[in-house]
Formats: C-alpha cells, sequence, structure tokens
C-alpha cells in the first residue's frame, strides 16, 4: 500500500432535461459520449488504472464510468455505485472517501456539480471550475484514506 491518488470525474455531458424525465434518467448526449472517448483515450495513452472506480446512480455518471471502464480494459477494477454520491455535499464526500480501503491505492469518483466542484475547491484552496468529462488528480502524502478529513494534498492536476 502506497501514498493514496483521488481522480474527480464529472459526468461526460447529458442531454437537456425533460419535464416528465427524472433527473438522475438523463443520458450522455453525443458530444458527451464523444468527450467520454476522448477523456478514455487520452488515460489509455497515459496507461492509467484505478484500484476502485464510485460513481454516483444517475445514468449519465454511471455510463461515464462505463465508457472508461471499458476502453482502460479494467475488468479487474472494483466498481461501486452509490446513492450517497448524488447531491453530496463536501462533509458527505470528504466522510465517504475517508471510510475507503487502505488497499485502494488509487480510487476515482465520478459525479456531478456543485459536489465535485465544491470539493476541488476545497483541495485546492482557491474556487476551482469543474466542466463537464473534467478529470482532476489529487495526490495524498499519507497511505490511510482516513486522513483526508484532516490533511491537505501534496499536489492537484487536471488531467485534460
Amino acid at each position: 500500500m502506497g501514498t493514496k491518488t483521488l481522480f474527480l470525474l464529472r459526468h461526460a455531458k447529458a442531454i437537456t432535461g425533460k419535464i416528465d424525465m427524472p433527473d438522475q434518467d438523463r443520458p450522455l448526449s453525443d458530444s458527451g459520449l464523444k468527450d467520454a472517448g476522448k477523456l478514455s483515450n487520452k488515460l489509455h495513452k497515459k496507461d492509467a488504472h484505478f484500484d476502485l472506480i464510485v460513481t454516483s446512480p444517475a445514468i449519465r455518471a454511471i455510463t461515464t464510468s462505463q465508457i472508461l471502464i471499458n476502453h482502460l480494459n479494467m475488468k479487474g477494477c472494483n466498481f461501486l455505485i452509490d446513492p450517497l454520491l448524488y447531491q453530496a455535499d463536501v462533509t458527505t464526500l470528504l466522510e465517504y472517501i475517508s471510510r475507503a480501503s487502505k488497499k485502494y491505492d488509487e480510487m476515482m469518483i465520478v459525479g456531478h456539480n456543485p459536489s465535485l466542484m465544491d470539493l476541488a475547491t476545497h483541495f485546492a484552496g482557491e474556487a476551482i471550475a469543474m466542466p463537464t468529462c473534467s478529470l482532476m488528480k489529487v495526490s495524498f502524502g499519507f497511505k490511510d484514506w482516513a486522513k483526508v478529513m484532516t490533511e491537505k494534498p501534496t499536489k492537484f492536476t487536471f488531467l485534460n
């Protein structure tokens, strides 16, 4: 078990909601599918791998996650769909991350704004925008996710 790296991925662009469609049921738009594919290609070239991917139950977040998993050939990746990630606040997200097993060194959260934007801002200490399909890498110097509650990252960068 090494140091921990957290990836924050906002889902790709979804279609505009309709009155008779629940927000969680909105699928990716054509441009969202294309953007998720481009991100997958970029990550494939970097030989990216994630020990754990956790996504919100919204169709657009699940689809974004599945495109990455399929393109990166991560059949052995631990993949969870958790309702807690839909409309979570920063405290809820930090508590969620802090409970992750130490065996996971690289964890990705696929979710929504304002949740991910607020979490990125928390880590950066300044306002951070998270447009659709943006991916932020947050590196930590600790070996136990529980420390995410009290320790700041050693580095954060956007990968796209």
